[in-house]
């Protein structure tokens, strides 16, 4: 527990430190798009981290039909860990960060 504590920490200096220095580089706001940027990051690291969505549902339907067989559904599992909770901490105290300066 305490691993994945503190790679979530690690992990979202990181992304901090990665999408300023990209603010720098690319000129654009860095307290109006770090918000967005996170939550784009949380959600792609959690669909690649699981299994047995939507999309595995649809290519379970097209093998099924290519096959003429019923195949069965595979449950929803998702498999994160500190990199994940580190995305999704950033965006919490990105959100904060925007709220405050801009009310």
């Amino acid at each position: 527990m305490k691993k994945v504590i503190l790679w979530s920490i690690i992990t979202a200096i990181i992304i901090g430190l990665v999408v300023w220095v990209v603010s720098k580089i690319i000129p654009f706001s860095y307290a109006e798009w770090s918000f967005f940027i996170g939550l784009g990051l949380s959600v792609i690291l959690f669909f690649f981290s699981s299994s047995g969505g939507l999309s595995s549902k649809g290519a379970t339907f097209e093998a099924s039909q290519a096959g003429w067989k019923i195949q069965k559904d595979d449950e929803l599992k998702v498999n994160v860990g500190g990199v994940f909770y580190g995305a999704v901490l950033y965006t919490i105290v990105s959100l904060v960060i925007m709220i405050v300066i801009y009310f």
